[in-house]
């Protein structure tokens, strides 16, 4: 399994656009895993992790890695090509321009903010999790531009600190999701219209 694969078509952006193929992608640790024992860790039935994995394999972000018959059916076990998947600079410029690929890439944002919006509210209805580290920003006036700005000093600090520290292990950890968001404030934007 690679570190990293980049996405550089419309139809991977399309394949991790749903909420449901994140679960099955972060399912996979190290080793091989079969459609039914997907929808066991799932608690999702056989044909649904079945379909989901169709298109992630079709997408070339799933690959096949090893057929074991076992009472006389084939089993298939699955491994993601990469530990982690990023988008291409290029596909993210191009939806400037590309109404498809602004549509597809909304459907993303929407789909990752699904998932942490869940993790969010495990963790916070979870009495072991003494703390929840959330920052919030808001009432700053910044052109499209001024915000892109932003994001990308703070990701380029926040990989900096975070370096190395993807790895299970070490002593007194558990998994965070770190997560940037700018969002416009439309409320405020259609208020300040009238």
């Amino acid at each position: 399994m690679k570190d990293i694969l980049v996405l550089r078509d419309i139809e991977q952006i399309k394949a991790v656009s749903h909420p449901y193929r994140v679960d099955i992608l972060e399912a996979f640790a190290e080793e091989p895993l079969s459609a039914k024992q997907l929808s066991e860790l799932l608690s999702e039935p056989h044909a649904k992790v079945n379909y989901h994995i169709k298109i992630l394999l079709n997408a070339g972000i799933l690959e096949l890695v090893e057929e074991k018959v076992k009472s006389g059916i084939i089993e298939k076990y699955y491994l993601p090509k990469a530990k982690m998947v990023i988008m291409d600079k290029s596909i993210l410029n191009s939806a400037v321009y590309d109404e498809n690929v602004a549509r597809t890439l909304n459907q993303v944002s929407i789909s990752l903010f699904e998932k942490i919006s869940d993790d969010f509210y495990r963790a916070a209805e979870n009495d072991e999790v003494k703390s929840k580290h959330v920052r919030h920003y808001n009432q700053y006036y910044l052109t499209e531009e001024e915000c892109k700005e932003v994001m990308d000093s703070l990701e380029k600090k926040i990989t900096e600190i975070l370096k190395g520290k993807d790895k299970k292990g070490r002593e007194n950890t558990r998994p965070y999701n770190i997560t940037l968001m700018g969002v416009p404030d439309l409320r405020k934007e259609k208020k300040a219209k009238k």
